[in-house]
């Protein structure tokens, strides 16, 4: 019986080790900057919309991960299947258009223009020619190029897979707010706000009423610099929530005041900068919907009440803001501007 024990004891450990073996990267060949080398990663599957795009060992331009960073083959991905973008490739720079996106990459530079507006990269793209193919395609960094395009972007490490989709029924349009007038700011983020509410459950009227207050009817630094209508910062509930528009790299450095037990304090803090308004609302939506505080929803039963007083006490309570009196004055800039209107 003890001989039985130590064979089981010797399998299992043999088993252990067999699984924990690391596994060899991939090595995709190619020609790049007129050599040929070869890509050595991870190669990844990449769906759009449950629909296969590229997947491992069939696709003649796979996706891979270096290091860190997802690379996805521009034109395949984006043109040639999932939202058939328009495709167009110019010397170093290819420009894709989504709806009313458009966006423009830089072969080996760190930064891409988005409706005219530079956005930093965490890493360049690329030009290759895969060898097997014989087929040029940039290969840009997946998660930010999702963002500037108006995508939902979830990857999967177990998986090896990035599942990419339409986020909402403005994802293809790109509102820029910053300097104008009032009517024609609430014009503007008004039917953004509407299509947020049937879609998320966050009343319109307070969506508008946070937009208003913090970004200064969208005259605020943060707003016309980053797109930013809600003072978003790069951390938030240590960042443990899905669904974030947020591209992960793009930050606009400003001072700010907060208040707490000694009064009102001055900081240099860190506030996330988008490319359109459109991704500023969807990502304070999924902030709302899934922050949390331990195990415990930060903003629980935000949605279950049709008031909008009641959904900006729950904000307050969870820790959105440090002001005593910002329910009182979203509540005023609801009543005084009729953002009720927006919530039918």
């Amino acid at each position: 019986m003890k001989h039985k024990k130590t064979l089981l004891t010797f399998l299992m450990l043999c088993g252990l080790f067999i699984l924990s073996k690391p596994v060899s990267a991939a090595k995709v060949p190619v020609i790049k900057a007129g050599k040929s080398t070869n890509l050595k990663g991870t190669i990844i599957n990449v769906k759009y919309s449950g629909a296969a795009v590229t997947m491992a060992n069939k696709s003649a331009t796979p996706s891979i991960k270096i290091g860190s960073e997802i690379y996805v083959p521009c034109k395949t991905l984006f043109a040639d299947n999932g939202i058939h973008a328009s495709y167009t490739a110019n010397g170093n720079t290819v420009t894709v258009k989504n709806g009313k996106r458009k966006v423009i990459f830089y072969a080996n530079k760190k930064y891409a223009k988005v409706n005219g507006k530079k956005m930093t990269l965490k890493a360049a793209p690329y030009f290759v020619t895969y060898k097997k193919s014989n087929i040029r395609d940039l290969l840009v960094p997946a998660k930010q190029a999702a963002a500037f395009l108006g995508l939902k972007y979830t990857y999967s490490s177990r998986a090896k897979l990035v599942t990419l989709g339409v986020r909402s029924g403005i994802e293809t349009s790109a509102t820029q707010v910053s300097k104008v007038a009032k009517t024609r700011f609430i014009n503007k983020v008004g039917p953004l706000a509407r299509a947020n509410y049937k879609r998320t459950g966050i009343l319109a009227s307070v969506t508008m009423a946070q937009a208003i207050l913090e970004s200064g009817w969208g005259q605020s630094t943060l707003a016309e610099n980053g797109n930013n209508l809600f003072g978003m910062k790069i951390s938030l509930s240590g960042n443990n929530w899905s669904g974030s528009a947020w591209d992960g790299v793009n930050y606009y450095a400003k001072r700010t005041y907060e208040y707490g037990s000694r009064g009102r304090y001055s900081i240099t803090a860190k506030f996330r900068k988008y490319s359109c308004a459109e991704d500023s609302i969807e990502d304070h939506s999924a902030y709302l919907l899934g922050a949390k505080n331990g195990s415990r929803k930060r903003y629980a039963g935000l949605t279950k009440t049709k008031s909008y007083k009641k959904q900006l006490q729950i904000i307050k309570k969870g820790g959105y803001a440090t002001s005593g009196s910002y329910v009182n004055d979203l509540c005023r800039v609801i009543r005084t501007y009729n953002l009720t209107k927006w919530d039918k």
